[in-house]
């Protein structure tokens, strides 16, 4: 079963889904995945716009965007270090308990075009886990065709996405 959300509030999807990992992490629970992390403090382009995933359990942070260089306007994700983490995450299902939940900080444009987490997605329903997922207003159409009844849509509050996540534990 896959746990899904939409907000159109910006960042909230984020805090969301850290706020969960930080909550299970401190009680014990098994979780694998990724989530938005904050930039590091010693991130070599600070404020610009660059993207930081938390790669659960173990923490380590993993940039997935490209330096542009100076007078660059915007920010362009790095699919390679996207699947980079994504790799990491993949290593992780293979010996996962039964009852790990597996947090995905969203599906974007790389899943809605059949890259990034979707395999991976893929593989841990396959495998029995339980998926938390935000999907954006932006894809949520593709979200929604590739997750199929497998998707359960979940109001986006802490409460219910921490029902869900606690639902077999």
């Amino acid at each position: 079963m896959i746990g899904f959300f939409t907000t159109t509030q910006s960042g909230l999807a984020d805090r969301l889904m850290a706020d969960l990992a930080d909550r299970l992490l401190a009680e014990g629970r098994p979780v694998l995945g990724m989530v938005r992390a904050e930039m590091p403090v010693d991130a070599p382009n600070q404020g610009m716009c660059e993207m930081y995933l938390r790669l659960l359990p173990e923490g380590r942070i993993h940039g997935i965007t490209q330096d542009l260089g100076p007078g660059a306007e915007g920010c362009t994700l790095d699919a390679g270090a996207l699947e980079e983490a994504v790799m990491a995450v993949g290593q992780g299902l293979e010996g996962a308990q039964p009852e790990t939940l597996v947090l995905f900080n969203k599906f974007g444009k790389q899943e809605a075009e059949g890259r990034g987490c979707r395999d991976l997605i893929a593989e841990a329903v396959a495998r029995g886990h339980r998926v938390l997922i935000s999907a954006p207003p932006q894809t949520r159409a593709e979200f929604l065709a590739f997750a199929g009844d497998y998707a359960t849509e979940l109001p986006p509050e802490p409460g219910a996405l921490a029902a869900f996540a606690f639902a077999n534990l």
